[in-house]
Protein backbone atom coordinates (compact mmCIF):
# COMPACT_ATOMS: atom_id res chain seq x y z
CA UNK A 1 0.00 0.00 0.00
CA UNK A 2 1.22 3.49 -0.86
CA UNK A 3 2.18 5.68 2.11
CA UNK A 4 1.79 9.45 1.76
CA UNK A 5 4.77 10.36 3.95
CA UNK A 6 6.95 8.54 1.41
CA UNK A 7 5.20 9.68 -1.77
CA UNK A 8 5.61 13.38 -1.00
CA UNK A 9 9.45 13.33 -1.04
CA UNK A 10 9.38 10.87 -3.96
CA UNK A 11 7.32 13.25 -6.10
CA UNK A 12 9.46 16.21 -5.04
CA UNK A 13 12.64 14.50 -6.22
CA UNK A 14 11.10 13.09 -9.40
CA UNK A 15 9.97 16.61 -10.32
CA UNK A 16 13.56 17.92 -10.41
CA UNK A 17 14.78 15.95 -13.47
CA UNK A 18 18.39 16.25 -12.32
CA UNK A 19 20.47 13.08 -12.02
CA UNK A 20 19.22 10.00 -10.18
CA UNK A 21 16.15 10.90 -8.06
CA UNK A 22 16.65 7.92 -5.76
CA UNK A 23 20.22 9.05 -5.04
CA UNK A 24 18.79 12.31 -3.68
CA UNK A 25 16.23 10.44 -1.57
CA UNK A 26 19.06 8.23 -0.33
CA UNK A 27 21.28 11.21 0.52
CA UNK A 28 18.50 13.01 2.41
CA UNK A 29 17.72 9.84 4.36
CA UNK A 30 21.39 9.43 5.20
CA UNK A 31 21.63 13.02 6.51
CA UNK A 32 18.51 12.53 8.65
CA UNK A 33 19.87 9.38 10.23
CA UNK A 34 23.31 10.84 10.89
CA UNK A 35 21.75 13.91 12.51
CA UNK A 36 19.50 11.60 14.54
CA UNK A 37 22.30 9.47 15.96
CA UNK A 38 24.58 12.46 16.55
CA UNK A 39 21.80 14.35 18.33
CA UNK A 40 19.77 13.59 21.44
CA UNK A 41 19.09 10.02 20.29
CA UNK A 42 22.59 8.95 21.23
CA UNK A 43 21.59 9.29 24.92
CA UNK A 44 18.52 7.03 24.53
CA UNK A 45 19.26 3.62 26.09
CA UNK A 46 17.50 1.65 23.33
CA UNK A 47 19.41 3.49 20.62
CA UNK A 48 22.71 3.05 22.43
CA UNK A 49 22.11 -0.70 22.80
CA UNK A 50 21.40 -1.02 19.08
CA UNK A 51 24.33 1.13 17.97
CA UNK A 52 26.64 -0.80 20.30
CA UNK A 53 25.49 -4.05 18.70
CA UNK A 54 25.82 -2.87 15.09
CA UNK A 55 28.61 -0.29 15.15
CA UNK A 56 29.08 1.85 12.02
CA UNK A 57 30.57 1.34 8.58
CA UNK A 58 33.68 3.15 7.32
CA UNK A 59 31.64 5.69 5.34
CA UNK A 60 29.40 6.68 8.22
CA UNK A 61 32.29 6.97 10.66
CA UNK A 62 33.90 9.32 8.13
CA UNK A 63 30.65 11.29 7.80
CA UNK A 64 30.32 11.63 11.58
CA UNK A 65 33.92 12.79 11.88
CA UNK A 66 33.05 15.69 9.57
CA UNK A 67 30.08 16.74 11.69
CA UNK A 68 30.50 19.37 14.38
CA UNK A 69 29.47 17.38 17.45
CA UNK A 70 32.70 15.49 18.17
CA UNK A 71 31.62 14.90 21.80
CA UNK A 72 28.58 12.88 20.67
CA UNK A 73 30.83 10.66 18.58
CA UNK A 74 33.29 10.26 21.45
CA UNK A 75 30.52 9.25 23.87
CA UNK A 76 29.21 6.68 21.40
CA UNK A 77 32.71 5.32 20.89
CA UNK A 78 33.27 5.11 24.63
CA UNK A 79 30.14 2.99 25.01
CA UNK A 80 30.88 0.95 21.90
CA UNK A 81 34.45 0.15 22.95
CA UNK A 82 33.17 -0.97 26.35
CA UNK A 83 30.76 -3.30 24.54
CA UNK A 84 33.58 -4.67 22.40
CA UNK A 85 35.59 -5.28 25.54
CA UNK A 86 32.75 -7.47 26.81
CA UNK A 87 32.55 -9.36 23.51
CA UNK A 88 36.29 -9.97 23.50
CA UNK A 89 36.12 -11.93 26.74
CA UNK A 90 36.81 -15.55 25.86
CA UNK A 91 34.08 -17.94 27.05
CA UNK A 92 35.20 -20.40 29.69
CA UNK A 93 32.85 -23.06 28.39
CA UNK A 94 30.79 -23.35 25.22
CA UNK A 95 27.83 -25.69 24.86
CA UNK A 96 26.34 -26.83 21.54
CA UNK A 97 23.50 -24.36 22.11
CA UNK A 98 25.92 -21.46 22.62
CA UNK A 99 28.18 -22.31 19.68
CA UNK A 100 28.32 -19.44 17.22
CA UNK A 101 26.93 -16.82 19.60
CA UNK A 102 30.23 -15.06 20.24
CA UNK A 103 31.32 -15.21 16.60
CA UNK A 104 28.01 -13.80 15.33
CA UNK A 105 28.23 -10.87 17.76
CA UNK A 106 31.80 -10.10 16.74
CA UNK A 107 30.98 -10.42 13.03
CA UNK A 108 28.06 -7.99 13.34
CA UNK A 109 30.26 -5.57 15.26
CA UNK A 110 32.90 -5.73 12.51
CA UNK A 111 30.69 -5.39 9.44
CA UNK A 112 27.37 -3.99 10.68
CA UNK A 113 26.26 -0.36 10.65
CA UNK A 114 23.51 1.26 12.71
CA UNK A 115 22.87 3.94 10.06
CA UNK A 116 22.84 1.50 7.12
CA UNK A 117 20.46 -0.83 8.95
CA UNK A 118 18.07 2.03 9.82
CA UNK A 119 18.16 3.29 6.25
CA UNK A 120 17.54 -0.07 4.61
CA UNK A 121 13.93 -0.36 5.80
CA UNK A 122 13.03 3.15 4.61
CA UNK A 123 14.74 2.61 1.26
CA UNK A 124 12.68 -0.54 0.72
CA UNK A 125 9.54 1.56 1.36
CA UNK A 126 10.76 4.20 -1.09
CA UNK A 127 11.28 1.50 -3.72
CA UNK A 128 7.88 -0.11 -3.16
CA UNK A 129 6.10 3.26 -3.20
CA UNK A 130 7.86 4.28 -6.43
CA UNK A 131 6.73 1.01 -8.00
CA UNK A 132 3.18 1.54 -6.69
CA UNK A 133 3.05 5.10 -8.08
CA UNK A 134 4.30 3.83 -11.45
CA UNK A 135 1.57 1.21 -11.47
CA UNK A 136 -1.35 3.41 -10.38
CA UNK A 137 -0.63 6.96 -11.60
CA UNK A 138 -0.15 7.64 -15.33
CA UNK A 139 1.35 11.06 -14.56
CA UNK A 140 4.03 9.50 -12.38
CA UNK A 141 4.73 6.87 -15.04
CA UNK A 142 5.51 9.71 -17.45
CA UNK A 143 7.79 11.41 -14.90
CA UNK A 144 9.55 8.11 -14.31
CA UNK A 145 10.27 7.68 -18.03
CA UNK A 146 11.61 11.25 -18.34
CA UNK A 147 14.23 10.98 -15.59
CA UNK A 148 17.81 11.72 -16.72
CA UNK A 149 18.98 8.37 -15.34
CA UNK A 150 18.97 5.94 -12.42
CA UNK A 151 22.31 4.85 -10.98
CA UNK A 152 23.26 1.15 -10.92
CA UNK A 153 22.49 0.64 -7.22
CA UNK A 154 19.03 2.15 -7.42
CA UNK A 155 18.23 0.49 -10.74
CA UNK A 156 18.85 -2.83 -8.99
CA UNK A 157 16.75 -1.80 -5.97
CA UNK A 158 13.82 -0.65 -8.10
CA UNK A 159 13.82 -3.79 -10.22
CA UNK A 160 13.97 -6.07 -7.16
CA UNK A 161 11.03 -4.19 -5.64
CA UNK A 162 9.08 -4.45 -8.88
CA UNK A 163 9.64 -8.21 -8.92
CA UNK A 164 8.07 -8.41 -5.47
CA UNK A 165 5.26 -5.89 -5.94
CA UNK A 166 4.09 -5.98 -9.55
CA UNK A 167 2.01 -8.69 -11.22
CA UNK A 168 4.14 -10.67 -13.72
CA UNK A 169 2.31 -9.20 -16.73
CA UNK A 170 3.42 -5.65 -15.78
CA UNK A 171 7.04 -6.45 -14.92
CA UNK A 172 8.37 -6.41 -18.52
CA UNK A 173 6.86 -2.96 -19.13
CA UNK A 174 8.34 -1.60 -15.90
CA UNK A 175 11.72 -3.15 -16.69
CA UNK A 176 11.69 -1.64 -20.19
CA UNK A 177 11.04 1.84 -18.79
CA UNK A 178 13.57 1.45 -15.96
CA UNK A 179 16.38 0.08 -18.11
CA UNK A 180 15.75 2.62 -20.87
CA UNK A 181 16.27 5.44 -18.36
CA UNK A 182 19.32 3.75 -16.80
CA UNK A 183 20.91 3.22 -20.21
CA UNK A 184 20.81 6.95 -20.90
CA UNK A 185 23.73 7.39 -18.52
CA UNK A 186 25.30 4.01 -19.25
CA UNK A 187 25.62 4.85 -22.96
CA UNK A 188 27.28 8.19 -22.13
CA UNK A 189 29.71 6.52 -19.72
CA UNK A 190 30.66 3.80 -22.17
CA UNK A 191 31.50 6.51 -24.70
CA UNK A 192 33.46 8.60 -22.18
CA UNK A 193 35.51 5.68 -20.85
CA UNK A 194 36.08 4.39 -24.37
CA UNK A 195 37.39 7.76 -25.54
CA UNK A 196 39.56 8.03 -22.41
CA UNK A 197 41.12 4.64 -23.12
CA UNK A 198 41.60 5.54 -26.79
CA UNK A 199 43.47 8.71 -25.81
CA UNK A 200 46.42 6.53 -24.74
CA UNK A 201 46.78 5.24 -28.31
CA UNK A 202 49.39 7.36 -30.13
CA UNK A 203 47.12 7.52 -33.17
CA UNK A 204 44.65 9.64 -31.23
CA UNK A 205 47.13 11.69 -29.22
CA UNK A 206 46.14 15.32 -28.88
CA UNK A 207 42.44 14.82 -29.58
CA UNK A 208 40.31 16.85 -27.13
CA UNK A 209 38.73 14.67 -24.44
CA UNK A 210 36.07 17.01 -23.05
CA UNK A 211 33.94 15.18 -20.46
CA UNK A 212 35.83 11.96 -21.20
CA UNK A 213 38.76 13.35 -19.17
CA UNK A 214 36.64 12.54 -16.10
CA UNK A 215 35.12 9.40 -17.60
CA UNK A 216 36.63 7.05 -15.00
CA UNK A 217 35.32 9.16 -12.12
CA UNK A 218 31.89 9.52 -13.75
CA UNK A 219 31.61 5.75 -14.27
CA UNK A 220 32.52 4.93 -10.68
CA UNK A 221 30.02 7.52 -9.38
CA UNK A 222 27.24 5.94 -11.46
CA UNK A 223 28.16 2.41 -10.38
CA UNK A 224 28.30 3.33 -6.67
CA UNK A 225 25.28 5.63 -6.72
CA UNK A 226 27.23 8.62 -5.42
CA UNK A 227 25.64 11.14 -7.82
Amino acid sequence: MVEKNYTIPINEEFDKYDGCPVCRLHAALERQNLEYIMGAAMMEPDVRIESNAAGFCRKHYSDMLLMKNRLSLALMLESYLDELDRKFTAPKKVSRRDKGTVSSEVVRASDGCFVCERMSGTLRKYYSNIVHLWRTEPEFREKFAKQPFFCLEHTAGLYASAENNLPPKLLPEFAESLFTVSRKRLDVLRDEVGRFCKSFDYRFAGEPLGDAAQGVEHAIEWILGEV
